[in-house]
């Protein structure tokens, strides 16, 4: 857009110092730069117009994406509150310790939790690592966890070398792989 105005201004002194002389000239420069210079100011109040309305569309987007973050959090919270009130219930209740694993084990299928029995490096730590370093056959010894909808380990489990035999989970039932 400055690039067109500067070669009009260009063509337009070039006309009149053809016809009328220098001065005349000069006196069409002035006017064209006096036009040049207020359609640069319009163009400057209207990209910070232009400016300011973005900045305010992304303040009110970052605005709502973190009130609705809070909003999870709070909902997320209280979600794991309740079912720790529903699992200390049962542990208070319950005749014997079947039902609080029962009671943990609908809880962690409800949030989506399983429990890891089966050794991969991926999920567990080793404990001891310089013990039986030519065995490939390990013991679990705490189980790991993982977020069944995303795969992502939650929880790392321990695991150790043997010398041989094969794996021994830790716990039997529930929502394993």
């Amino acid at each position: 857009m400055f690039r067109i105005l500067s070669d009009k201004i260009a063509a337009k002194v070039d006309r009149a110092a053809m016809k009328a002389g220098a001065s005349a000239a000069q006196e069409v420069g002035r006017r064209l730069t006096a036009e040049l210079d207020a359609a640069i100011a319009g163009a400057q109040s209207t990209a910070g117009k232009m400016g300011s309305l973005v900045q305010r569309a992304v303040q009110a987007a970052v605005d709502e994406a973190l009130r609705t973050a809070v909003l999870n959090a709070t909902r997320v919270h209280e979600e794991h509150l309740a079912q720790l009130a529903l699992i200390d219930r049962t542990a208070q209740t319950g005749q014997d310790i079947g039902a609080v694993r029962l009671r943990i084990e609908e809880e962690m299928r409800r949030s989506g939790l399983t429990r890891i029995t089966a050794a991969d490096p991926e999920a567990f730590n080793l404990v001891n690592p310089t013990e039986h370093t030519d065995s490939g056959t390990y013991e679990v010894l705490a189980p790991a966890y993982a977020d069944s909808h995303t795969g992502r380990i939650i929880q790392r489990g321990e695991m150790r070398r043997m010398l041989s035999g094969p794996t021994a989970p830790v716990a039997d039932g529930g929502s394993d792989r």
